[in-house]
């Protein structure tokens, strides 16, 4: 039974590098017929699901990892970005709260809280959570630009036109699309 499952493991991991997601998939999902709390086949088809846009079945992977592995800060990632695919901004900062708890230098969590926040109007605390994310990766031009218009829509130029500076040091085209979104 172990070789089996390691075979399937691999086998999976082969159809993701030769792009053939579906035959990945079924691997996968052989494994965990086998052993149901395999981890990283549960993580894997998290992620595959994800990324075929099967979102509701990504959050099912993660959460089971999850049970398993309950400080796992990257898969509690996961599991608020597929929420995030699908509206669930409540959910999804739960998930991102948790990274960040486990892992305060997970940049990426920090920038999901933001999103988070700003879909539901939470500007000043998305505004905190880009801080957090831009401090982490100062040459993140995604962080300044969506730091830049919770700015605006908080009405606070004098930021906004810190932001644009410090993004036209190093990425002109998001500097324009800001000075666009903020004019």
């Amino acid at each position: 039974m172990g070789f089996q499952i390691s075979w399937n493991y691999w086998r999976a991991h082969f159809f993701v590098f030769v792009n053939n997601r579906p035959r990945a998939i079924d691997a996968l999902k052989a494994v965990l017929a086998e052993n149901p709390s395999h981890v990283p086949a549960r993580n894997t088809l998290g992620f595959l699901y994800g990324e075929a846009g099967q979102f509701p079945l990504a959050v099912e992977q993660f959460e089971a990892v999850l049970r398993a592995q309950p400080n796992d800060a990257n898969t509690h990632f996961n599991l608020g970005f597929n929420y995030q695919k699908q509206d669930k901004h409540v959910e999804a900062m739960q998930a991102f709260r948790s990274a960040v708890q486990i892992s305060p230098g997970i940049d990426r969590a920090w920038f999901g809280l933001g999103m988070s926040h700003a879909k539901l109007g939470q500007h000043e605390e998305a505004v905190q959570s880009y801080l957090r994310a831009a401090k982490l990766q100062p040459l993140n031009p995604h962080a300044l630009y969506e730091l830049g218009l919770q700015y605006h829509a908080l009405g606070r130029r004098e930021n906004v036109d810190e932001v644009i500076k410090k993004l036209s040091t190093f990425d002109p085209k998001v500097t324009n699309l800001l000075i666009d979104k903020t004019r």
